[in-house]
């Protein structure tokens, strides 16, 4: 009967979300528009994208694909195919190492966490990992992977130099989302559940639970990481401060089931993908405005990433049903 309720609660109209959080300002309707500059294949349904940090590469996991074409990179500019990775198993996300120069793919089939060489486009090493892992972010230093493992109740810590896993920390069902703060606190969502878990650095306890949202998914860390922000599945996306202990002071509307975030490296541009209603949101957080898009014969869009650079609004997104990789672009206002 579970998925009777999660049913119902994304029935259930945002609105009526909206009005039980108590808010400092929600975003208006309005800000710049995107439209679609090209789109390109990718092979069976992508997952996830994530960007570079100099922003020339994008990585696109292709989960229906298991022992070959898992991983493609593109360039960001032209969206021309550059690269292909092939393993054993099948990829849900990525996450990039600071430098660019490895590529970290969570490998849901096997419980492992892939390490790839961009350059040479060959597997480094695999690290056993935990149940059907999924997300994966490094701590603000690098030093520290953290896969969420999404059938095993639990957050897989590896150490980023020794590629193991040298902790391994408690959550509720179904983790999901993940992001580090300024003091390297860890925070997770797990998406059957209403809270956040905070991790202080180097623990395996919790110090604490903040409730937020039912049905949490992704969560984004604000760039001086002294709060984050987190898409909830009734239509909505909340920004925290840390000291709020989970009580959003902003709230911007999405389309229906919104799913994965993206951002600019300046903060001033969220993305976000949802996969109900098969569009994007753009959100500026200095206007407070959100503007919900239409991507025209997308089918769920799933994963989502931002170009780190905000002077021109670049926007990824990947299309499950579809097997799609596709660029939105807009002009930012003049302040």
């Amino acid at each position: 009967m579970r998925w009777l309720f999660a049913l119902a609660l994304l029935a259930w109209s945002p609105s009526a979300a909206l009005a039980q959080r108590p808010t400092t300002f929600r975003t208006e309707w309005g800000g710049p528009r995107l439209r679609v500059s090209a789109r390109v294949a990718t092979d069976l349904l992508p997952k996830s994208v994530s960007v570079s940090p100099d922003g020339r590469r994008l990585a696109v996991c292709n989960f229906g694909r298991t022992g070959h074409d898992n991983v493609f990179l593109y360039d960001s500019e032209t969206l021309a195919r550059i690269g292909v990775v092939d393993f054993d198993g099948n990829a849900v996300e990525s996450a990039w190492s600071p430098d660019g120069q490895t590529l970290y793919v969570s490998n849901f089939r096997h419980n492992l966490l892939e390490v790839i060489d961009v350059e040479s486009l060959a597997v480094r090493d695999r690290v056993p990992v935990g149940a059907h892992p999924k997300g994966v972010t490094l701590s603000r230093d690098g030093s520290f992977i953290y896969v969420a493992n999404y059938f095993g109740r639990s957050i897989s810590v590896v150490d980023a130099r020794e590629l193991r896993e040298v902790r391994r920390l408690a959550t509720d069902e179904r983790p999901r989302g993940m992001a580090v703060l300024a003091d390297e606190t860890l925070l997770s969502a797990a998406f059957h559940g209403a809270v956040v878990h905070v991790f202080p650095s180097g623990h395996e306890d919790r110090a604490a639970e903040w409730e937020v949202c039912e049905l949490p998914r992704d969560i984004l860390a604000s760039p001086d990481g002294a709060g984050f922000y987190m898409t909830c599945s009734l239509g909505y996306i909340g920004f925290y401060r840390r000291e709020g202990a989970g009580r959003p002071f902003a709230i911007a509307a999405t389309g229906r089931n919104p799913r994965s975030i993206g951002m600019t490296s300046d903060g001033r541009f969220l993305g976000v993908a949802n996969f109900t209603s098969s569009d994007v949101t753009l959100i500026d957080t200095v206007a407070r405005t959100h503007r919900r898009v239409a991507v025209p014969r997308a089918e769920h869009i799933v994963g989502l990433a931002m170009h780190p650079d905000s002077s021109a609004i670049r926007m990824y997104a990947t299309s499950w049903n579809t097997g799609e990789l596709i660029l939105l672009t807009g002009r930012p206002p003049s302040d």
